[in-house]
């Protein structure tokens, strides 16, 4: 057997390996790509490999990326930091560099990397649905066990691409169980993304489903289940918000003065709303520390088993199921009840087998709480505005070339802290990888950025094919709400598919 053909299969060996361990384990992930450089390295070819890279643009583009990364040390004042964010970017330079100097991988070495890895995701989400079904109030953050779940919601969204073109592209004399196995495999995909509780996911999938429709599907049949899943889906959404805000009888009623009991009730009547019940009136903390500690061997000061104050639990939780905050509320619960208190369950709907409701609930519960608070710590949506725009005036201060590689965490913290944010000293990033580039290089580092990567990529013949065109929507949607190249995952969702594109990058 000839050498290039003992290093090609390597390739692909670590190729399917590597798409495995994007979802399963960042010590091996971060093992096999270095393998794939030692492999490349072995391998020779330099001559092919020179021109390659001189014709490939894209890889220009992440060469400059880089290079724009060190460059950004020179006006950085935290160089510790600088070189971290370098070490970890590695990915984005080497990954790169072999895929788009190595011959694109089609015909059937191509099927089997890419059923590899969308079998990968396919049993990782069935550990993630086992771990639910079994550890009780698992939080969602927690159902998959080995990558951040934003991430890998991502990578259920291109699983789910895979499926489309398997079932709407379905050719004669294709294995009917074939195309029923990617059916079966697509809905499981979706259902999932909905568990994991991925706003950007969801996202990401109405937007890329509508354009791969629209470019590559162009089936009316398609069409029309499209706009019939999108309105259910905007239906059901306009239906759920309209329970949480209406109102229960208890809650439309004049307000009573005084407890069964005969003590007074508390009525803070601020408006703060949740499953159509105020949730800051008919409140009587006598009454409900006395019953709650007959009913619970968690004292009524302590925290739950989540970490939450078993008081606002408890009155959340008293306030969703429409009872009044008194010894009545707390001696109509029963022992199931008082066990999701103590865990830190501040809904019933928190354990709804409909996750679109929950969702919505959390949604509206964070914006009822910001809109009386000014508080966004824990809650997802509120801390993404909250980073935005601080980022956004790291950037107002730092317009034209920003702080630099190492900076952008601090002065980010630093904005934080005059906004009197309760994220001040978090480390939370931006939340948003344009604004942190932004913030990082500044427009002028940002514009060159973006010239490098538009023009080879809007040149590339490659996304004529539907899953690098799939797979670039998902990455550029992502990024608006995620720092999709600061981990790992991220990384590699970036670059794992350059290797697919149908032609050599020929620009």
């Amino acid at each position: 057997m000839k050498r290039a053909t003992i290093h090609r299969y390597i390739y692909l060996v670590l190729l399917a390996l590597l798409g495995g361990s994007m979802v399963t384990s960042v010590w091996l992930a971060n093992l096999v790509w270095i393998l794939m450089g030692l492999n490349w390295l072995l391998e020779g070819r330099w001559r092919e490999k020179w021109q390659m890279a001189r014709e490939s643009r894209l890889l220009q583009a992440f060469l400059v990326f880089y290079l724009l990364l060190l460059a950004g040390q020179a006006w950085t004042s935290n160089l510790g930091h600088g070189w971290d964010v370098l070490q970890v970017k590695l990915p984005l330079l080497f990954v790169p560099l072999v895929m788009l100097t190595t011959r694109p991988v089609t015909g059937r070495a191509r099927h089997l990397a890419l059923n590899f890895y969308a079998l990968t995701v396919l049993v990782v989400s069935i550990i993630g649905m086992v771990r639910m079904l079994t550890i009780a109030d698992l939080p969602y953050r927690d159902i998959v066990p080995y990558i951040s779940h934003i991430r890998f919601a991502l990578n259920c969204c291109m699983v789910v691409y895979l499926c489309v073109g398997l079932v709407a592209q379905r050719k004669e004399g294709t294995p009917l169980v074939q195309t029923l196995i990617g059916g079966v495999v697509l809905l499981w995909m979706l259902a999932f993304i909905l568990l994991l509780h991925s706003y950007t996911a969801v996202a990401v999938l109405v937007v890329v489903s509508l354009v791969l429709l629209l470019t590559h599907f162009r089936r009316w049949p398609l069409i029309a289940l499209w706009v019939l899943l999108v309105g259910g889906i905007a239906t059901a959404i306009v239906y759920e918000i309209n329970r949480y805000y209406h109102l229960i009888p208890q809650a439309a009623e004049p307000l009573r003065s005084h407890t069964d009991g005969g003590r007074p009730y508390l009525h803070a009547q601020d408006g703060m709303v949740e499953n159509g019940n105020y949730i800051n009136n008919y409140i009587c903390p006598e009454e409900l520390r006395a019953e709650w500690e007959r009913r619970s061997t968690l004292a009524y000061d302590s925290m739950t088993a989540e970490g939450y104050n078993v008081e606002s639990t408890l009155i959340r939780y008293l306030n969703a199921l429409g009872l009044t905050k008194d010894s009545v509320g707390v001696n109509a619960l029963d022992a199931a009840q008082i066990h999701d208190v103590e865990q830190g369950v501040a809904n019933p709907v928190y354990h709804s087998h409909n996750p679109l409701r929950k969702m919505v609930y959390v949604m509206l519960l964070e914006h009822e709480f910001h809109r009386h608070t000014n508080v966004v710590s824990g809650f997802t949506m509120l801390q993404r505005l909250e980073l935005w725009g601080a980022s956004i005036d790291v950037i107002r201060e730092h317009p034209w070339f920003g702080v630099g590689t190492g900076d952008v965490d601090d002065h980010i913290d630093l904005q934080l802290v005059r906004r009197q944010s309760d994220l001040a000293g978090s480390g939370k990033r931006s939340h948003n990888q344009y604004l942190g580039l932004l913030a990082a290089f500044g427009v002028v580092g940002f514009l060159l950025l973006a010239v490098m990567f538009v023009r080879p990529l809007g040149k590339s013949k490659a996304l004529r094919s539907p899953l690098m065109l799939a797979w670039l929507l998902t990455l550029l949607i992502s990024m608006l709400t995620e720092d999709t190249l600061d981990t790992l995952a991220g990384q590699l969702l970036c670059t794992w598919f350059l290797t697919f594109r149908p032609l050599p990058d020929k620009q």
